[in-house]
C-alpha cells in the first residue's frame, strides 16, 4: 500500500488505474452485487424464519395464520435475544441452518454492505480501498446454507412428494437464482470491451 507523500509516482498510477471506466464500472457492479446478496441474507433471516412460524405479509401488513403460530414465534425466537435479526440467528443456529461462525460472519458482511453503500465515493477514488471480494465469497457460501435448509424445510411439508427421486441438492431458491444471473452478468461486464462515448451533434459547415 503506498501513498502520495511517500511514493508520488507509484500512488499516481495507481488513481489513474482506479479512474479508468472499466474499473470505476466494476466498483459500482460490485457494490450493487454485494447489496443484493445481503438483502437477500437479510430476507432469508428475518422473513423466512418468521414465515416458518405462520407469518404472512399481505400488502405490507403483518398477518398471521393463527395465533399460536405468532405466540411460538415470540417465544421460540424474539425470546432468545431482543434484537430480531439476532434472534432469528440464533433460533437457525438451534436448527443447524448455520454455525457459530456464519452467523458472527454475518456482522462483517453487514459492515461492509454499509462501507459500500454509504461510503462508495471512498471506493471508486481511494487507490488503497478495494471492495472485500473474500467476504462476499463467504456471504453467498451463507446464502447457499441457509437455501439449502429451507429447502429441506419445504420438503418436510411434502412440496416435493410428487418427485421421490429428486436430489434437494438440486433444487435452487428463486433468490439463489437471481443472485447467479447477477453474478454472471458482472463478471461478463469485467470482460466486456469499451465502448467509447457517442460523439455528440456535428455542427452544420459555414
Amino acid at each position: 500500500m503506498t501513498d502520495y507523500a511517500t511514493e508520488p509516482k507509484g500512488y499516481e498510477e495507481r488513481l489513474r488505474a482506479k479512474l479508468e471506466p472499466a474499473q470505476v464500472r466494476s466498483t459500482l457492479a460490485f457494490a450493487g452485487l454485494f447489496q443484493l446478496t445481503h438483502e437477500m441474507l437479510k430476507s432469508m433471516v428475518l422473513d423466512d424464519v418468521k414465515s416458518f412460524f405462520g407469518h404472512l405479509d399481505i400488502a405490507g401488513e403483518d398477518t398471521w395464520i393463527s395465533e399460536r403460530g405468532e405466540h411460538e414465534y415470540r417465544r421460540e425466537v424474539i425470546g432468545l435475544h431482543q434484537n430480531r435479526f439476532t434472534a432469528s440467528l440464533l433460533w437457525l443456529q438451534t436448527m443447524h441452518a448455520l454455525d457459530a461462525d456464519q452467523a458472527a460472519r454475518l456482522d462483517d458482511i453487514y459492515a461492509h454492505r454499509h462501507e459500500l453503500t454509504h461510503e462508495l465515493a471512498k471506493y471508486l477514488v481511494d487507490p488503497n480501498l478495494e471492495p472485500n471480494y473474500e467476504l462476499f465469497v463467504e456471504a453467498l457460501k451463507t446464502l447457499k446454507s441457509l437455501s439449502r435448509f429451507w429447502t429441506e424445510v419445504e420438503a418436510g411439508y411434502g412440496t416435493f412428494d410428487e418427485y421421490p427421486d429428486l436430489d434437494l441438492d438440486e433444487v435452487t431458491n428463486g433468490r439463489i437464482l437471481l443472485i447467479d444471473l447477477a453474478i454472471s452478468a458482472f463478471t461478463d461486464g469485467l470482460h466486456a470491451p469499451d465502448v467509447p462515448p457517442a460523439s455528440g451533434p456535428t455542427a452544420p459547415e459555414s
